[in-house]
């Protein structure tokens, strides 16, 4: 069978604004990274699980792309070290999902070029840890001495708060209860379910979706935001801390490697809010990550 070309070249979404705030803390970085990284300040979470206080960090202002991370796994394979390099591969099986055709994602998403800032995925736990690692050692080589960096996944209530951006009763990362703006434009990739989808039950009463969103459509993706799947990393509009995609698009993988946050292009509206978080067990085709840098 032919691969679609459509999918080879991935179609045009909401463009991202240009973000010039929250910057102030990134010039403790190494040049080479400052404009990768946005400020989140201290301050206090207000949760569904309560209140927390929450230190200031470092935080990437998109998820790690194919780009970023192929940069590591091509510098572990230059180096020789096969067994790390075997265990950091993205996992591009689980492309493979029943009732998609995603076949070509196997093949292209993580090599080829059109793909290089659309967000890494079918990353296991270990290879998100090796990549903070190989980050911190790298950005410790280029400060030469002058600072050291921490780089890691985020805690649970860091990432909330970062999503929130400063709104405490924020949604969404962008402070409203809806997923479209005024004028009627998507606000993040997720599946969106519509009418057709949702029968009300007749023992309950209450409405039900009668698909799975992983099977609304004939390939996975949703409707209506122009990303077939996953969208570029530096897409729609970034929060008040700057930071693009915090809903949907892939899910974020957390420190404690059991849980993913803010829900992705496969899940619909009400499970890419800030406070959503999916289970995590291995490499998925709806997670990826984004990271903390501490300075020393």
């Amino acid at each position: 069978m032919a691969i679609p070309f459509r999918l080879l070249v991935p179609l045009a979404v909401l463009p991202a604004l240009a973000f010039t705030g929250n910057k102030s803390g990134t010039r403790d970085l190494p040049k080479t990274y400052r404009d990768g990284f946005a400020s989140v300040p201290a301050g206090v979470l207000t949760s569904h699980a309560g209140v927390a206080e929450v230190k200031g960090f470092l935080f990437s202002t998109t998820e790690v792309s194919n780009a970023q991370y192929g940069a590591f796994v091509a510098d572990v394979r230059a180096r020789g070290d096969m067994d790390l390099l075997a265990r950091i591969v993205p996992d591009v099986e689980r492309w493979r999902d029943k009732g998609s055709y995603n076949e070509p994602y196997v093949e292209h998403y993580f090599t080829h070029t059109a793909y290089a800032n659309y967000p890494v995925v079918n990353v296991s736990h270990e290879g998100a840890r090796a990549y903070c690692a190989w980050l911190q050692a790298k950005m410790d080589q280029e400060a030469d001495g002058e600072r050291s960096y921490t780089v890691r996944l985020p805690e649970r209530n860091e990432w909330l708060y970062a999503a929130k951006g400063g709104l405490d009763h924020s949604v969404y990362a962008w402070g409203g209860p809806y997923l479209r703006n005024s004028r009627g434009c998507v606000l993040a990739n997720y599946c969106q379910v519509g009418d057709e989808n949702v029968q009300r039950d007749p023992e309950t009463g209450k409405p039900n979706v009668i698909a799975d969103p992983k099977q609304v459509m004939g390939v996975a993706g949703a409707v209506g935001d122009n990303a077939d799947i996953t969208a570029p990393v530096r897409s729609y509009f970034p929060n008040n801390f700057g930071l693009y995609n915090m809903n949907g698009n892939v899910a974020e993988l957390l420190a404690d490697g059991t849980q993913a946050a803010g829900g992705s292009w496969r899940s619909p509206g009400h499970d890419i809010r800030n406070e959503s978080v999916m289970a995590f067990s291995g490499p998925s085709p709806e997670v990826g990550f984004r990271v903390v840098v501490v300075v020393q």
